[in-house]
Order: C-alpha cells, then structure tokens, then sequence
C-alpha cells in the first residue's frame, strides 16, 4: 500500500524538508500508485509522523475514497506526467512542489498563492524564527511551474494558477522581501503600484571605482533593476544595529553609489504604514521611469485588501508551529 501526499500535506513536507539535502525520484508509474486506496491498518504509523493529522492524499476516483481519521482523499483523474509524484524513499511518495502549488490554488486567494509561488521560489526557510533566516535552495522555479501547470491542460483551477505564476518574482530571501516586492510590483487592480519587478539578491560586481571603499569583491543586494540601475535595499533591525555594521553599510553604499548605482532603503516599519507605503512607491516609480496611474478609488480598497491579506499572520492554513 502507497500513499500520495497532496495538497496541505505536501506542502507541509515539502516546507519542513526544504533546508535538508534532498534525493527524490520521479515516479513514472504514478497513476497506478492513487489507483488504490489508502490502507484501513496500522494508520496511524504510515506515512511521515511529523506532519498533520489527517493526511490528504490523491486517489485516482470516488470509489476509492475511505473515511477515517488519518485521510482526506482528494480525487485526481487527469494525467499526472512524470515528475508530478515523487518517492520520498521513505515509505511514501509526495506530489511535486509544482503540482503541489497547483493543488493549492484550489484553497487559496489569488494574492495567498502568489505569496506561496514566491515561497517556492524563494531561497528562505521559514521553520527559522526572526530575522536570521537561513538560506536554502528553491524548491522550484517559474519556468517549471509554468511547465507543469501548461503539461496538465485538464486540471481544476489551472488558470488561476497560471494568472498566479505572472507575478512571481525568484530568489527572495525572506517574507519581508516577498511581501515588499508584492507590495510595489503587483497590479493596481491587487493593490500594488504597477512597478517593474526587480531582479532579486542578484550579485554586482565591485569595480576599481568601488574598491576605494571596500574590499568586497561583490555585493549582494536584495532588489536590483538594471536597466536604471536602481538598488533597493530591506533593512531589518536585526541585521542593522551596532556601529560596526553602520560603518560597514556606509563603505557599501559609498562603493555602490560610486559604481553609478542609486541606493534606496526600506525597512519594514516603513511598510507598515500606508502613507509610507505611498512615499517609497513614488520614489522607486520615479526612480525607474514609471509613472503611476491610477484610479484612486478603486486602487485604494485594492490596496487595503492586499495589505489585509499580506499582513495577516495567516500562513496557507498549515498550523502555526510550521
């Protein structure tokens, strides 16, 4: 007996196992795996233990549905490609971070599951509490879950996940940067400011030029728009005390703004507020070139919904503790 974590449950391993090493292998056979129910025996010790009760998992049609405790059988009749299930080897198998993504769009709002894609796509985990986030490998990236997504034509919600996928931005290293990006990238009619998406903790060089103020031979820097060479940076509290680090962010800023590049920073107080909110857009919209244009009645209750939901403190309906 196999079974096929989806939906919640996968997306709770898939957040619970994402700093470790991972060695998954697709399934090629995995129509005939959520051909069967899941078993009636021995439940509580199947599958992994450190995820929720119950567990959902895929079946291929309604008669193989089973009421009981530990499962919540979600029906999937379309083709699943190869790739979409994947063998944990570990007992059980767990649909993929795409499919998953696309499972989730069926649960979650519009604005929920493009701060999900920036999730997936991010480099950050969130089983670390505070600012000192660690770095970790993306689960996923855009190009694959528009692959994915465009591979099963049939699937329900397929649409909204692709309208999702739109607006996700790569390689943002924590939720404040997420939600910053979303905040001034995202439409007017979700509530952003219609602000060109930035490229994220991209590398810049540091020329002969920048070397008369550091020694670094790069810089990091959280949002990056080429084409003005724009350079917005997310201050947190944390990271941003002592008067050894202060003297460390004046040489980069020195350096930066001696290369040409024009330095902007956030921090999330300033988020916080919406009139602030109001003043950073403007900056980074004259900054890039873009003009905002929009009707303010309407954009403001847009506006107000995406801060309600980005700041609400709820995470895709996994329990707190994850």
């Amino acid at each position: 007996m196999a079974i096929v974590l989806s939906h919640i449950s996968a997306l709770e391993y898939w957040l619970s196992v994402r700093s470790q090493s991972r060695s998954f292998v697709a399934v090629s056979h995995a129509k005939s795996l959520i051909a069967q129910p899941p078993g009636s025996h021995e439940e509580k010790a199947l599958g992994p233990w450190w995820i929720s009760r119950p567990l959902h998992v895929l079946v291929s049609q309604a008669a193989l549905r089973r009421h009981s405790k530990e499962y919540v059988c979600h029906i999937w009749g379309t083709a699943l490609p190869k790739g979409m299930v994947l063998d944990t080897r570990n007992g059980f198998y767990v649909c993929s971070p795409e499919l998953c993504f696309l499972q989730m769009a069926s649960r979650l709002s519009l604005i929920e599951l493009i701060q999900l894609g920036f999730e997936l796509c991010g480099i950050y985990d969130l089983l670390s509490e505070g600012d000192d986030i660690p770095r970790c490998a993306p689960l996923t990236t855009v190009a694959k879950l528009i692959s994915s997504i465009e591979n099963m034509p049939h699937a329900a919600c397929r649409k909204k996940a692709l309208r999702a996928v739109r607006y996700i931005v790569e390689n943002s290293a924590s939720p404040k940067e997420t939600e910053l990006v979303m905040l001034l990238c995202l439409p007017y009619k979700l509530g952003g400011y219609g602000i060109k998406a930035p490229l994220l903790n991209h590398r810049i060089k540091v020329t002969k030029t920048g070397k008369r103020f550091t020694s670094n031979d790069f810089f990091e820097v959280d949002l990056y728009w080429p084409e003005s060479r724009l350079i917005g940076e997310y201050d947190s509290d944390k990271y941003h005390k002592g008067e050894r680090k202060k003297t460390k962010d004046t040489a980069r800023r020195n350096a930066l703004e001696a290369m040409g590049y024009t330095v902007v920073n956030v921090t999330f107080d300033l988020l916080k507020s919406r009139e602030a909110t109001d003043e950073a857009a403007n900056a980074f919209s004259q900054l890039t070139g873009h003009q905002l244009r929009y009707d303010e009645g309407s954009f403001v209750n847009a506006r107000s919904r995406l801060r309600t939901e980005l700041f609400s403190g709820r995470r895709y309906g996994l329990p707190v503790a994850v």
